[in-house]
């Protein structure tokens, strides 16, 4: 039983690493449609079709990195 509970436990913990890297990953696209919008190369609208979703998905993306940058203040993306 005691195997059972070790695996249980790297289990969880492999879950919470993986959200981690889905998170950081969310924000970095986010940080990088900020940029395309910033610099003018790009308006949300053309980011989603350019990419076939909606632009409510965009601002969605976006979004995660504002809160991705809150959570993890002086990190970087870049």
């Amino acid at each position: 039983m005691t195997d059972v509970l070790e695996k249980r436990r790297a289990f969880d913990a492999t879950r919470v690493q993986a959200a981690e890297l889905v998170d950081r990953s969310r924000a970095e696209l986010g940080l990088s449609m900020i940029r395309a919008r910033e610099t003018g190369r790009e308006s949300q609208s053309t980011i989603a079709s350019k990419m076939g979703i909606g632009a409510q998905q965009v601002r969605a993306y976006e979004a995660a990195y504002r809160e991705w940058a809150e959570k993890h203040p002086g990190e970087s993306l870049d």
